[in-house]
């Protein structure tokens, strides 16, 4: 079931993180017609991202705790190295019965701080688009790994997540680090 017009309206997108790929995913749900995307990065770049964003229809917000506080769907998009201190900082703040994903692209770590910092109240729904920031979201994979989610608030996360017009691939998150793993092997040995 489709979100109606009213539904993309109310519903708050939130990304933490607004480095290529948060902002690529922001820009398409913006221009997918949902309402109320709200960003943030480190608080120092708060007001050159401000900045930046003028005049996009994208909220920029001063932290992860502004953004967590009022999204029902919050993407962390930050380096894979950094993600278990950022969602230590932020999870806690998140708005009760919300959505929650990342953009890593190895997911047992990214699970286990979700899991770990994240009240038992949120819904993990998370994905791993597979291409980088420069190339069209259009007809590209894209793993969405259903977690700990009711059907409802899984449906609204594919909802979104449709706005990339991307191939869904639904995999758990062991399957995703498999094939990951099993790829990145191939693709080393063809350098050997």
């Amino acid at each position: 079931m489709a979100h109606s017009a009213a539904e993309k309206q109310t519903f708050q997108i939130g990304i933490i993180g607004a480095g290529e790929m948060g902002l690529l995913y922001a820009r398409h749900f913006v221009k997918a017609g949902w309402t109320n995307v709200n960003v943030c990065d480190l608080p120092t770049k708060y007001l050159d991202l401000k900045a930046k964003l003028s005049g996009e229809g994208i909220t920029v917000l001063p932290d992860g705790y502004a953004v967590s506080r009022i999204s029902d769907y919050v993407i962390y998009s930050v380096e894979a190295a950094n993600l278990d201190s950022v969602v230590a900082q932020y999870g806690r703040a998140t708005k009760f019965g919300a959505i929650v994903g990342g953009q890593t692209s190895v997911k047992t770590p990214e699970i286990a701080a979700f899991e770990k910092h994240l009240p038992g109240d949120v819904q993990i729904v998370t994905m791993h688009s597979l291409h980088g920031p420069n190339i069209s979201t259009a007809g590209q994979p894209l793993v969405v790994i259903r977690h700990r989610s009711t059907d409802e608030k899984f449906q609204q996360a594919l909802e979104v997540l449709e706005s990339l017009q991307s191939r869904v691939v639904h995999l758990s998150f062991e399957e995703h680090d498999k094939i990951t793993a099993d790829t990145q092997a191939v693709t080393h040995l063809a350098f050997l």
